[in-house]
C-alpha cells in the first residue's frame, strides 16, 4: 500500500515540476589550467596562433609562454610595457614602453631590439591597421596616435586627438575608433588622412577602456570603468543598449568564430561573455568567475581558449585602486569552452578533501546502524503528507541554487554575479562530493530495502554512488554561503538546506548519513571558497546585488 500511495503523490508531483521551461543555454568556459611564471605587473597579451605561443606586456619585461609546454620565458627586458603585437608570424614582437616613450621592435628568435622609435607620452595600446599597413600607437599621455611603418620601422606621422587615449581598433577600411577615458567619448580618426574626424558620446560611461569592433564591423563594444559596457552602432554613433559587466575592466576580447566577445573584469574577478552573433540582439551571454585582477586578456582563434594573466591581490589599501600581488602567485589563467561536465577543481585542491580523511565510512550494508537509517527513512515517508512528497519530487528535479529563491526572497538566478557564484560553488561541491562516491559506491536505500520507491524513477538502475549526496552538497554550500551574504536571512536559508537534504530521503536517493556526508563537504567547500583573496572580488559584487530590496 505504501509503494502505491508514494508513486501516485510522485506523479502528481511531477505534473507540478515537469511544468517548468529548460533554463536558457549559457556560455560555459571554465579555468582548465593555471601556468605559472615570474612575478611582476602586467598589461594586454597576444596570441601567436601560428607559433602556439601567447606574449605578454609586463611591468619590466616581454614575457612568452609555449602553449603546448607550458614553459613561460622572458623574452626580452622593458620599461612599463604596455602593448605587445605579433608581426611576421611570430619573427619579431613589436611592443609600447610606457616609461621610455618608445615603441620597439624586438626580434623573437632572441629577444634582440632591432629598432626604437620615439612615440610620444606614454604609448599604450597599439593595433595593427590592415587597410594601411601601419601601426597605430595611443599615447596615453599627450593625447596623440602614432603611425609606425613596420617595414621601415619608422615614424611615419602623428594624429591629435586629445584627452588621455586608451584602446583603439580599426574599421578595415583606413579608418579608426579610439577610448578617451578622461572624456566618456571615442574619437574617430582617418589614418590615411591623418586626421580626427568626430566624436561619438558614451552617455552613461565613465572611463571607457576596453574597445572592439564586432558583429561585421557593425558594432562597438566599450567598456567602462563604472561596471557597464555600451553597445554602440558604429555608423550612427549612436548608444544601442548598456550592458552589466564587473569592476576594473580593460579590455574586450572577441571570437568572432564563435560568435562572443568577452570582458575581463580585474575588480570583480569575473570574466563577462557577450553574444555578438546577433547585431541587433548584442546582451550577456554569461558571467564567468575568473579572479581577481585578471583584466586583460588574449584568445586562441584555433581552440577559443582564454589566457589572462593575473596574480593573487592582497587587500586594497586606502586610496589604492587594487591590492598589491603577493608574491610568488603571476600566472597566467587558462579557460576552455566545456562540453561535458567538469571532473576537476577550479579553485579547491584534491588533498583538503580526500575521502578516506575527510569521511568516516558508511555504515556496511545489512548492519544494525544501517537498519536504523532505513527506518527513519520509512517513517518519513509514513510521516510525509502529499504536499511533501511533491517538495521532495520537486527538490529532485531541482538541483540548482535557486532553490533558495523562496528563502532569500530573490531571483537568483537574475542577480548575474551571485549566480555565476554560487555555480561555481555548487560545480566545485560536485566534484568534491564525487570524489567520495567514487570512493565508498555506497548502494541507495531503494537498492537496499524493495518497498523504498525511488521519487527518480531509477528501478532497474544500479543503485550506487549513495554516500555523500550530490544535492544535498548543493543545498548545504550554496545555503552557507547565502547565510554569510544575507546574515539577517541565514536562519530560513539554513532550514532550506536541511529541508532539501530531508528530501533525498523522502526520495529513498539517500540515508540521513550520506546527507550528513554532504553538509561536512558542503561546508568545507564554502568556507574555503569564501576565503580565497582571488574570489573576493566576486563575493563583494554578488553581496552588492543581495543589498538590494527582497522582493516583495
Amino acid at each position: 500500500m505504501k509503494i502505491t500511495w508514494l508513486a501516485a503523490a510522485l506523479a502528481a508531483a511531477c505534473s507540478l515540476s515537469c511544468a517548468h521551461a529548460a533554463p536558457a543555454p549559457q556560455t560555459d568556459y571554465r579555468i582548465v589550467d593555471r601556468i605559472a611564471a615570474p612575478d611582476g605587473g602586467w598589461d594586454f597579451a597576444a596570441t601567436d596562433s601560428a607559433g602556439g605561443r601567447v606574449y605578454i606586456a609586463r611591468s619590466d619585461a616581454i614575457a612568452r609562454i609555449d602553449i603546448a609546454t607550458r614553459k613561460a620565458e622572458i623574452l626580452a627586458s622593458a620599461r612599463r610595457a604596455h602593448q605587445v603585437l605579433v608581426l611576421d608570424g611570430g619573427a619579431t614582437i613589436f611592443e609600447t614602453d610606457g616609461e621610455s616613450g618608445m615603441g620597439r621592435f624586438v626580434a623573437g628568435a632572441d629577444g634582440k631590439v632591432v629598432a626604437e622609435i620615439a612615440t610620444g607620452t606614454k604609448p599604450d595600446a597599439a593595433f595593427i591597421d590592415p587597410a594601411t599597413g601601419l601601426i597605430a600607437v595611443m599615447n596615453a599621455g599627450d593625447g596623440t596616435v602614432a603611425l609606425i611603418d613596420p617595414k621601415s620601422r619608422a615614424l611615419v606621422g602623428k594624429i591629435t586627438v586629445g584627452g588621455a587615449l586608451e584602446f583603439g581598433v580599426a574599421d578595415g577600411k583606413g579608418g579608426a575608433f579610439v577610448n578617451i577615458e578622461d572624456g566618456d567619448a571615442i574619437a574617430r580618426i582617418d589614418l590615411k588622412a591623418r586626421r580626427r574626424t568626430g566624436t561619438i558620446a558614451l552617455p552613461g560611461c565613465e572611463g571607457p577602456t576596453g574597445l572592439a569592433l564586432v558583429a561585421g564591423g557593425t558594432r562597438l563594444i566599450t567598456a567602462c570603468a563604472n561596471r557597464v559596457a555600451l553597445v554602440i552602432d558604429a555608423k550612427s554613433g549612436k548608444t544601442l543598449s548598456t550592458l552589466a559587466i564587473g569592476s576594473d575592466p580593460d579590455a574586450v576580447l572577441v571570437d568572432e568564430q564563435r560568435g562572443v566577445a568577452f570582458i575581463p573584469c580585474g575588480g570583480s574577478g569575473t570574466l563577462v561573455a557577450i553574444s555578438i552573433a546577433d547585431p541587433n540582439a548584442v546582451a550577456v551571454a554569461a558571467v564567468i568567475p575568473t579572479q581577481r585582477g585578471a583584466k586583460t586578456g588574449t584568445i586562441d582563434p584555433r581552440d577559443g581558449r582564454i589566457y589572462l594573466p593575473a596574480a593573487t591581490l592582497g587587500p586594497v589599501a586606502p586610496g589604492a585602486k587594487r591590492g598589491q600581488p603577493v608574491p610568488g602567485s603571476f600566472a597566467v589563467l587558462v579557460l576552455a569552452p566545456v562540453e561535458k561536465g567538469p571532473k576537476s577543481f577550479q579553485y579547491l585542491h584534491d588533498d583538503a578533501f580526500a575521502p578516506m580523511r575527510l569521511l568516516p565510512a558508511p555504515a556496511a550494508k545489512g548492519s544494525p546502524a544501517e537498519a536504523i537509517e532505513l527506518k527513519r527513512i520509512h517513517d518519513l515517508i509514513d510521516g510525509a503528507d502529499a504536499a511533501r512528497i511533491a517538495q521532495a519530487k520537486t527538490d529532485s528535479d531541482q538541483e540548482d541554487p535557486s532553490i533558495f529563491d523562496a528563502a532569500t526572497g530573490r531571483d537568483l538566478k537574475a542577480l548575474p554575479n551571485t549566480w555565476a557564484l554560487l555555480r561555481l560553488i555548487q560545480t566545485e561541491s560536485d566534484i568534491a562530493v564525487n570524489f567520495s562516491k567514487l570512493a565508498f559506491n555506497r548502494i541507495r536505500p531503494w537498492g537496499v530495502d524493495m518497498t523504498i520507491h525511488s521519487c527518480e524513477g531509477a528501478s532497474g538502475k544500479q543503485p550506487t554512488r549513495g554516500y555523500p549526496s550530490g544535492h544535498s552538497g548543493l543545498g548545504y554550500s550554496v545555503g552557507w554561503t547565502l547565510a554569510q551574504l544575507l546574515p539577517d536571512q541565514a536562519q530560513p536559508i539554513l532550514a532550506r538546506a536541511k529541508d532539501y537534504a530531508v528530501s533525498r530521503e523522502i526520495c529513498g536517493e539517500h540515508f540521513a548519513s550520506d546527507t550528513e556526508a554532504s553538509h561536512v563537504i558542503g561546508t568545507l567547500t564554502a568556507s574555503t571558497l569564501f576565503a580565497d583573496p582571488r574570489l573576493a572580488g566576486l563575493y563583494e559584487a554578488a553581496r552588492a546585488e543581495l543589498a538590494a530590496p527582497a522582493r516583495k
